[in-house]
């Protein structure tokens, strides 16, 4: 059975949305251009009615069926991709908002090549006008109703344009832990990612992306959003990007322990949380680091790094490397020291 088939995306790159009021204004320009042709003037006038309903359709039409075709179809996404945004948007309004605007779209060209037909048979240069501006309007009307859906698809457009584009194949180690634990710092140490950093929980609102090289070894690091120790049905979206990131691609996971518990978490909630991940996720691999080394050295037996000071961080990074191309004997999960 053949696989199914996959839309790749680069969300970045789906087009702005304008708003009904400036896809009108930017139709009613382009018809204005468009002039007739004809041996008298009254031919010139009917034919250039004519070209200016049909360029008022057109671009109208365009733009709206560009729109439609940007956004990828849903059941093709990787896995990734497609839990991220039922995450981050509402997919059934966006499916909804869709349709709406495709049907506005046949509208628009249903008018408007009505309406060029009937201008072009009429030998009536007044019931010309007539009809031209009464093509004006009932194409604005249409457009001004798809108002909301329009808005709504552009602030959909504007969240899922924050996910970075990853490379569904390449070898991956995402870093997760729980808030405030360093996350951000320690991926900012070991990658090219520039996640923010600061000293409050929960300032990763969404995973960023970075890379770092190890020999012949291009690894991509992502660093996740602070995780709570709750079940999975009750986590809030910010957390749910981090459990997809776990499941969907990682080849590798870097857990992340704060031994000062500054985090605001004990030792004893962040090795829970640990756990509670290790059972959730039994395929991935994860490997235990202890950030802050600087402030504290616990003395026990798992990896330690001073993401702020980068002690320790070529260890880890070697480490990583090592368990990403199987050479290491901890190519199975590691036991945690105590």
């Amino acid at each position: 059975m053949p696989a199914p088939e996959v839309d790749w995306i680069r969300w970045d790159d789906l087009p702005p949305i304008l708003n009904s009021a400036a896809i009108l204004d930017k139709a009613f320009k382009r018809a204005a251009k468009a002039h007739g042709r004809g041996r008298t003037r009254a031919e010139r006038a009917k034919s250039g009615s004519v070209a200016r309903v049909h360029s008022l359709g057109d671009t109208i039409s365009s733009t709206l069926e560009r729109y439609v075709k940007a956004f990828p179809s849903i059941g093709r996404l990787p896995p990734f991709y497609r839990d991220l945004m039922h995450i981050l948007v509402n997919v059934e309004t966006v499916r909804h908002d869709l349709g709406t605007v495709d049907w506005c779209r046949k509208k628009v060209l249903e008018f408007s090549k009505a309406y060029s037909r009937e201008i072009g048979r009429s030998s009536d240069a007044g019931l010309v006008e007539v009809r031209r501006k009464e093509a004006y309007g009932r194409i604005s009307s249409l457009v001004h109703q798809v108002a909301e859906s329009l808005e709504r698809l552009e602030a959909a457009r504007k969240r899922l344009s924050s996910v970075p584009l990853i490379d569904l194949e390449a070898p991956t180690v995402v870093v997760a832990g729980m808030a405030n634990v360093g996350k951000s710092q320690f991926v900012a140490a070991v990658s090219t990612a520039k996640p923010k950093v600061a000293q409050y929980p929960f300032t990763t609102k969404e995973i960023s992306l970075g890379h770092t090289e190890r020999g012949h070894l291009r690894i991509q690091v992502i660093d996740t959003p602070g995780l709570l120790d709750r079940p999975a049905e009750r986590r809030n979206p910010i957390e749910q990007q981090a459990a997809s990131a776990l499941k969907n691609l990682a080849k590798l996971v870097v857990f992340l322990y704060d031994p000062t518990e500054t985090c605001g978490f004990t030792m004893p909630e962040q090795i829970h949380l640990f756990e509670r991940l290790r059972e959730e996720f039994p395929d991935v691999r994860f490997v235990e680091v202890e950030n802050k080394v600087d402030l504290k050295n616990s003395g026990s037996g798992r990896m330690k790094v001073s993401a702020l000071t980068g002690k320790g961080v070529d260890k880890v990074l070697d480490h990583m490397a090592a368990l990403l191309t199987n050479r290491a004997p901890g190519a199975s999960p590691p036991q945690r020291a105590d």
